[in-house]
């Protein structure tokens, strides 16, 4: 089997110091532009790949983005951590991602002990709740932390979708079709996702001087499913659903269609994500899309440039888009929608 080759092999081809070949594979800024290209072409030639464990002793950077995301299957959070990690591959840098369970302090510590062994970096949370984050704050000190579609603070950057104004989106969509009794199905209590797409419901519902109707629930497709049978158990139906997800959107339809309801004849419904599978559903689902690959590539370009140079920290955020399909239309003012 052929020796591996090694800096100074790649020295020798360029012929360059070894000094060089680290200044090149380090992106240092003062180098001339034909040497750099020389010490490619060698590195390219000998397939040389350098030692990742000699290189974080030399520049105390391991090159690794640590993400901690919760262990569940939904699609947004994974959406965004595929997006991390093709920027991040771009840039020359790995990502280790650690699923944590949602109600399980354990679970979050164990996970944060693991980046932390890992020498990271720098951490970035994806839809985590407060409680977690503040945990991740106090156990990296002196990485850069940037966290995704969590509450903003001053200590860190954050990268999140205007949830309020989508909640506004979606609602405003209906009011403007005539509805005016529109429930709203939330996200979990507490998280900050839900939180403010329930703010920007229930502003909405409020400035039209409208009555808000919530019910609480989660992200998951069963949960929609039994508060779908839940609202077939009350004496008048809402005209309209805004649900806080696409999941929720779903189990909602299939409970309202098994009672023979019709969407969006008797029933329009709103989801909140644009899941690939949305434009699928029975009926095509209206929905408020929000723009993954961009919340994860401006989280990894906020992470770099923070590691290349610190500076103030920022709360970007990306506004949501309203997709209109079938399962909303005008208000009919034939009949109401009763059990």
């Amino acid at each position: 089997m052929a020796k591996k080759a090694n800096i100074y092999d790649v020295a020798e081809r360029a012929g360059v110091s070894h000094q060089t070949v680290s200044r090149v594979l380090n992106n240092h800024s003062s180098l001339k532009p034909a040497t750099r290209e020389k010490v490619e072409k060698a590195i390219s030639e000998l397939h040389y790949r350098p030692n990742q464990a000699a290189r974080q002793l030399v520049t105390s950077q391991s090159r690794i983005i640590g993400i901690l995301i919760v262990s569940a299957e939904l699609y947004g959070p994974f959406a965004i951590l595929n997006a991390m990690e093709q920027e991040a591959r771009k840039e020359g840098y790995s990502v280790i991602s650690i699923s944590v369970l949602l109600d399980s302090p354990a679970s979050w510590r164990a996970g944060i002990d693991q980046l932390r062994n890992l020498n990271v970096d720098g951490a970035i949370t994806i839809a985590l709740p407060n409680a977690l984050v503040k945990e991740v704050e106090k156990s990296f000190t002196n990485e850069t932390i940037v966290i995704v579609d969590a509450e903003p603070g001053k200590k860190f950057d954050a990268v999140n979708l205007d949830n309020e104004s989508g909640g506004a989106l979606a609602t405003q969509h209906l009011i403007d079709l005539g509805h005016t009794e529109i429930l709203h199905i939330t996200g979990p209590i507490g998280g900050y996702e839900g939180t403010m797409r329930r703010k920007g419901y229930e502003t909405t519902m409020l400035a039209a001087k409208l009555k808000p109707d919530v019910i609480e629930g989660d992200w998951s497709l069963s949960t929609g499913y039994e508060i779908g049978n839940e609202i077939l158990s009350r004496k008048k139906y809402p005209s309209a659903i805004f649900t806080a997800n696409d999941h929720l959107a779903l189990g909602v339809i299939k409970a309202l269609s098994e009672a023979k309801v019709r969407i969006p004849e008797d029933v329009s419904v709103v989801g909140f994500d644009n899941i690939p599978e949305a434009a699928y559903f029975s009926p095509s689902l209206t929905t408020i899309s929000q723009n993954f690959d961009q919340l994860g590539n401006l989280a990894i370009k906020r992470m770099l440039s923070q590691l290349k140079s610190p500076g103030a920290r920022e709360t970007l955020m990306i506004s949501p888009e309203l997709i209109s399909r079938e399962s909303t239309q005008k208000k009919s003012a034939k009949k109401e929608s009763r059990k």
